[in-house]
């Protein structure tokens, strides 16, 4: 089994990167592979029919299409911006599902996210489901949302809740 772990923010300080590294450490504890993929390679033009009529899918999203057709799971680590998907992460699933191969068919997908707020990224992570489950994905019931969310609270995450997260859908 691998695991792919993106972050939807590509801010050098990032909660969301501290979360998915949290994520990461806690699936290579576990013995499970992982992948850490760079928010950074997300980035790609925003969607719009007549430029992919003429440009194609980009590299970048045809790298990130290979990556989750190779992992067992996707984990998906989201911050919240406006109550919703922030637009690095939303852009990115669009242009995925664009190839003929849909990458997100029945794959597993995890949802995460960190906020400074008391939600805790809740209302980004159900908005979430609903764009990855259109695209006949299988999304895992739990969320791991850290709430009121800094360094400390982040890597104070509790083991056991994060492995519960991990195995789903195994």
């Amino acid at each position: 089994m691998s695991i792919l772990i993106l972050a939807g923010s590509s801010r050098k300080e990032s909660l969301n990167k501290k979360l998915q590294q949290r994520i990461a450490e806690r699936a290579k504890a576990l013995d499970v592979a992982c992948h850490v993929y760079p928010a950074e390679e997300l980035d790609a033009p925003m969607y719009q029919g007549d430029y992919e009529a003429e440009h194609g899918v980009p590299a970048s999203i045809q790298k990130l299409v290979t990556a989750i057709r190779d992992c067992s799971k996707v984990v998906i680590v989201t911050p919240e911006y406006n109550s919703s998907v922030p637009p690095l992460l939303k852009n990115a699933i669009d242009w995925s599902s664009r190839v003929d191969q849909q990458p997100w068919k029945g794959k597993t997908v995890l949802l995460a996210g960190a906020s400074p707020g008391r939600l805790g990224a809740m209302r980004a992570m159900d908005h979430l489901r609903a764009v990855v489950m259109n695209l006949q994905a299988w999304v895992a019931p739990m969320f791991a949302s850290c709430p009121n969310a800094n360094d400390e609270t982040i890597q104070k995450m509790d083991d056991d809740f994060l492995k519960n997260f991990l195995q789903q859908g195994d």
